[in-house]
């Protein structure tokens, strides 16, 4: 008996705890984004700015306007996914900007290269994409999945 309860104690999980995740998930995801891409596009935060973050980027060989679209899916995407509102295309969105950026670092190393970062990230939007937002968030708030099935 005392076995059973600790097995179930390990393995069971718990729904709201799994909200929590997913939020605490978001929160991080999309806080540490927002942060950057506030950086990048208003230099907010101690970031420098559009106009040298494109220049930065210019030197690395990205385009102009993969530029821009990177800098606004992290400040846009980052945003969406903390607030959880239409959260899976913002995973999708971030998802792509992350597997771009890892691909990117990647040549000068995983972990002391800095592609480690990336990595993270691409896998956590990963996360959120395929599981959704879950309870605390702005689009089950505004869907109310619960009345769909009436």
């Amino acid at each position: 008996m005392f076995t059973k309860n600790i097995i179930i104690l390990l393995t069971k999980s718990d729904k709201r705890l799994l909200n929590f995740g997913i939020l605490l998930l978001r929160l991080t995801l999309g806080g540490i984004l927002f942060v950057a891409g506030a950086g990048k596009v208003l230099g907010w935060f101690g970031g420098f700015g559009l106009t040298v973050t494109l220049g930065y980027y210019a030197k690395s060989g990205i385009s102009t306007p993969f530029a821009y679209l990177s800098c606004y899916t992290e400040f846009i995407g980052g945003f969406l996914l903390a607030v959880g509102l239409l959260t899976r295309p913002a995973a999708f969105a971030v998802m792509i900007n992350m597997l771009v950026a890892f691909i990117v670092t990647l040549p000068g190393g995983f972990i002391m290269g800095g592609a480690s970062y990336p990595f993270s990230f691409l896998i956590s939007a990963i996360i959120i994409l395929l599981s959704g937002p879950l309870a605390y968030s702005l689009d089950y708030i505004l869907l109310k999945p619960g009345e769909l099935k009436k």
